[in-house]
């Protein structure tokens, strides 16, 4: 039979062409399915996750570790998924400066201090959720910025102002104060914070004071400290002079003790010898020039009445 002539009732035969193409597709399929098919039955979790597991949305209590995991077969894909949690610390910042807080504004916490001075202060709170706990954190809260929403601003907001009231706004601002403040509100915290999230740290990052309340402290301390300039100078100039006077009088008695009777006689040989008349004073041994001659009467008085003699 010619089989270039179709006719009526026959099925032609596909070539050898049509058949490759047609298994090639259909491998292809199978191969993309068994990929797709391992990608959505197999899930994996991050290091620092923990794998939440969830039955028709509802956390069965069922958690998975970093690695490699795979759901229940055959209804797995069809009714389970996942919910990745990060339980690595977080830290959630309330700050005046609305570059650094975690909302865009001013979201520092405002308190009134035990000596009625309005102070707001930058605070860091750094938590993790605890990794055996974390379905019951995500049945309650189910993602970090929820429970930070919820938790986190709002504790604080009421823990700090009951807190640190008990600080004058001076003694808050310093370093032991604010360490001070972050212990008391890191405690309550704890106390307050729900069994799933474990509170690390306060950290009180900065204490502002009024203005109006700051500017005349300011004033007082610039007094202050040019008072004590100028206290320092006097000590320094007093000092200075006590110094001078002390090498004067140091001076004064190294020539005295150097004035010996032998020294004395031989000034006054030379004296004579030069035509030059001095007086020495008995009280101090200082050799002085008489410069008239009432002066030389005082060696004619005691060196006459050895020539007398």
């Amino acid at each position: 039979m010619d089989r270039s002539k179709i006719q009526d009732g026959d099925v032609p035969m596909p070539s050898k062409m049509t058949v490759f193409i047609v298994g090639g597709i259909i491998t292809l399929a199978l191969l993309i399915g068994g990929v797709m098919g391992f990608i959505l039955y197999y899930e994996t979790v991050d290091e620092g996750e923990v794998g939440v597991v969830k039955d028709k949305g509802s956390a069965t209590g069922e958690t998975w570790e970093p690695g490699w995991h795979r759901y229940s077969f055959p209804g797995g894909l069809m009714t389970e998924s996942v919910a990745k949690i990060d339980v690595r610390p977080q830290t959630y910042t309330m700050s005046g400066d609305i570059h650094e807080g975690d909302v865009e504004a001013d979201d520092a916490i405002d308190f009134l201090s035990n000596d009625q001075q309005r102070v707001s202060t930058d605070i860091t709170i750094r938590y993790r959720v605890k990794s055996d706990h974390a379905p019951d954190f995500y049945s309650e809260f189910a993602t970090h910025n929820k429970f930070q929403d919820d938790i986190v601003r709002p504790t604080t907001d009421e823990i700090v102002p009951r807190e640190a009231s008990e600080f004058d706004a001076i003694e808050a601002e310093t370093e032991e104060g604010r360490e001070q403040i972050g212990e008391a509100v890191l405690e309550q915290m704890q106390t307050e914070a729900p069994d799933s999230v474990e509170i690390e740290a306060v950290n009180v990052r900065d204490v502002h004071l009024d203005p109006d309340y700051v500017e005349p402290l300011e004033d007082v301390e610039r007094a202050q400290a040019e008072a004590d300039a100028q206290r320092e100078r006097s000590e320094g100039q007093a000092d200075a002079d006590r110094i001078e006077a002390e090498g004067e009088a140091d001076a004064i008695e190294t020539i005295r003790e150097e004035l010996t009777e032998e020294v004395l006689i031989h000034e006054q040989i030379d004296a004579y010898d030069s035509g030059t008349v001095f007086v020495v004073d008995p009280s101090t041994q200082s050799i002085i020039q008489a410069e008239s001659s009432d002066d030389s009467s005082l060696f004619d008085d005691d060196w006459g009445d050895d020539g007398g003699d």
